[in-house]
Parts: C-alpha cells; structure tokens; sequence
C-alpha cells in the first residue's frame, strides 16, 4: 500500500496540471518593466509583443527601437534582461519549439529582420547561429513578415510576398529554400496574393497549416506538408483590413481563430465548414497594430487585449461569447497577452504610436512599407503602419501613455506563490 501511495505522489510531482485561475479579482502585478527605462537610443520607445518559451521560463520581446530582449525573473521578482541589438526593423520572431533556460543548447528563437537573412540567434549570448536567406529576383534579401515552425521542429516555413519560404533547420545557408509559390502570375487568377502575414500549424500532427495574407480584406487558405502550394480550402466571411493572426485549439483541431487588422472581432471557424464563421469574440482592435491573442495549451481559455488597455478572457468550454474575465490593465493598446503554461499567470505589454492624437511630428523610415517595391499598391499601404520604424536619430516621436511589459498573478486568494521559485520565469 505505501508502494502505490509513493507512486501515485510520483506521478503527481511528474506531470502538470492546467492551472487555476481566480477570474472574479483584479490581478495583481508582481513584476513591471517600463520601456522608457531601457537603454534605449530612440524615444518614444514602446513594446510591441512579448512572449513566454515552452515551458514560461523565459520571455521573447521587441520592442520599437529594433531590440530583441530576453527576460527572465530572479528571486526577488524582478526582470533580468539580455538585449541583443538588430541592424534594422524586426518583422517577426518566433521561440525555437522546446525552448528553455533548463537546456541553454535549446534557448535560441528565429528573427526576420528587414533586408537580411532570417536568423536563428541564440537567446544565452545573442549570437547568431545560422541563416536562412530569402532572396529575390533583384539579388535583395526578403524579410519574412511571419514564421512558424511544423509540429516537428525540423523545418521553418516563412511568409513574404505571394509565397513560402520552407528551410530544413539543419541545412541553413544560400539555395537551401524550397519556395512554395501561391500566385505565378500578376494577371493569373486565384491563389493567395499579398504579403503572407500569419503563419499557423495545426496542432494534430497532420502536417496542415493555415496561411493568411494582408491582401485586401485578407485571406486565410489550408495547405498540407505534403502537397506543397496547392491550398486545400480557403476561408470565407473574414472581417477587418488583413489577416495578423491564426491559432487552433490545442486539443480541437476542427476548431480555428482568426484575427484581423482593423476589425473588433476574432472569428471562430469550424474546418468542417469554411464558408462562414461559427461565433467571434468581439473586442476592441480598429487600427493596423497587432493585437495578438492567445489560447492557453490546455484549451480552456482564450485571453487578448485591445487598442485601449482592456483585457479579456473567454471559456473556450462554452465558447460564450460574453468574456468571463474583463479588466482594464493598461492605459494604451495591449499589443500582446499571454497565458503562462503552467502557472496561473499572465504576460502582457503595451504601447502604441499615438502621433495622430498627440499632435507629434515623427520621422519616417520610407524603406519599412514593404520588402518589395514590385508588390500590390494596396498591400504597400496596408502594411506601412506595421512595419514603419522610426530613425534613430529623430528627436521628436509619438509618446505612449503607457509602455510596460508585466507580469499578473491570477492565483486564487490563499495560494499566494513567488513566481520566480516555482519554475515560472519570464
């Protein structure tokens, strides 16, 4: 009997559970990082996304002034934080699958930074430890605006201008890419046109992945591993000015969430029927700046914030269209949330350019509107807000009311915990 008794405590120490949310309480901050205190050349400085690895041992951030960032917490909740400086604007980034600062040989991520290859930098030292170069019919190299990593973890698909780009992760170098070409031709009808913004694999290892594009309203169309850039169904009824997300729920894959740029909705599609979305989750998010929403790896909640600091949290259980958890914890646009892995905690980080509210002048990059100036006149000008940087030497920028990355405890009253004790770095 004491033998099964071990066991059973055995296991319970071996394997995680989802953790337990106190959603009727404010949460409470236990660490805070203001972007106006980093060592920063550029002012104005604000974050745009942040992300925990795998396991929330470590988060992933960028920032305006062309800084990638790693944070970690020390013991007395405060950020520790590794800057690696980039050459130019930072399109997209993405953790490396089984990141985390328990392995440090496994701690890298992969950046697409603009008119360079995309690198694959280690997040111990910064770095680089190999490229994947993407060029095009000029000779110029081709900045992907979205990456994502198959199921797994051997190859790296990334998005740009009517095609993907697919890399083995362990042949990096010149002529290494295999392009999936979507569209062949201007005049040629069909395919997926306009810059590849969202990249998303399907979480039941079937090798099929949704891709979706800035192109006019947007466009979100399937494709498989195995036949190449013959799309399997496109998405009809999307909402809003261009696709800047895709996620699935982790353990529905019939179950797909899709969200937009200039929309105040994230659209719930069931694959089993494209033609039009089953619900969305209204939320406030009309500009061009990406808003990322997160479901967390259990499958019970999805969390996001908006363009005016609010945050919210719906059960992905009933699929209630009405939040169950709604709470104003920034003063400015949440540009990402989200969920820790294994602790009831939530990341998120704010800041926005508020150049037309505030009245500032500012000084434009005119490079940063696209990688390719052979491309849609329309996507062009979609994409110019997302991606346009400002001159380290310009002195007067847009100011953000509020540019903190942060840290929340959502922990039911009387099970208080350090976060950085528990495993829960960020």
């Amino acid at each position: 009997m004491a033998d099964t008794t071990d066991a059973s405590e055995a296991a319970a120490q071996q394997w995680s559970s989802a953790p337990a949310y106190d959603l009727k309480a404010k949460p409470t901050a236990v660490a805070t990082l203001d972007a106006k205190e980093l060592d920063s050349e550029v002012g104005g400085n604000f974050w745009r996304s942040a992300r925990w690895c795998i396991d929330g041992s470590a988060t992933l951030s960028t920032t305006e002034d062309r800084v990638l960032r790693i944070h970690t917490l020390n013991a007395e909740s405060n950020f520790q934080t590794k800057a690696f400086e980039q050459p130019d604007a930072i399109h997209s980034t993405a953790w490396y699958p089984s990141a985390s600062t328990a392995t440090p040989e496994t701690l890298c991520f992969v950046a697409s930074i603009r008119d360079t290859p995309i690198r694959l930098i280690d997040g111990n030292d910064g770095r680089i430890r190999a490229s994947y170069p993407i060029v095009d019919h000029r000779e110029r190299f081709v900045a992907p605006h979205s990456l994502a990593f198959n199921p797994t973890a051997t190859k790296l698909y990334c998005g740009h201008e009517n095609a993907i780009e697919v890399f083995d992760i362990a042949s990096p170098g010149y002529d290494q890419g295999e392009r999936l070409k979507l569209v062949y031709a201007k005049k040629e009808k069909g395919g997926q046109r306009g810059i590849i913004s969202a990249l998303s694999f399907c979480p039941d290892y079937s090798g099929t992945y949704a891709a979706g594009s800035f192109s006019g309203n947007g466009s979100v169309a399937l494709y498989s591993e195995d036949t190449g850039s013959t799309p399997l169904a496109h998405v009809e009824g999307l909402v809003g000015g261009g696709v800047t997300q895709i996620g699935w729920h982790p353990l529905n894959p019939t179950t797909m969430f899709i969200s937009s740029r200039r929309s105040r909705a994230i659209q719930i599609y069931d694959t089993r029927d494209w033609t039009s979305p089953l619900s969305s989750f209204p939320r406030d998010a009309s500009t061009n700046q990406r808003i990322a929403f997160d479901v967390d790896p259990w499958g019970r909640w999805l969390a996001s914030g908006d363009e005016h600091g609010a945050i919210k949290i719906w059960d992905l259980a009933t699929m209630d269209t009405q939040p169950i958890f709604e709470e104003q914890l920034h003063q400015d646009a949440v540009g990402s949330v989200q969920l820790h892995p294994f602790q009831p905690l939530l990341l998120t980080c704010s800041g926005s350019r508020r150049h037309l509210q505030d009245g500032l002048s500012y000084e434009e990059d005119q490079s940063s509107s696209d990688e390719s100036a052979d491309g849609d006149t329309d996507e062009t000008s979609s994409s110019e807000d997302e991606d346009q940087t400002y001159s380290r030497q310009s002195t007067t920028r847009p100011a953000s009311r509020d540019t903190s990355l942060r840290i929340w405890s959502m922990r039911p009253e009387g099970n208080a915990q350090d976060p950085s004790t528990d495993g829960a770095e960020a």
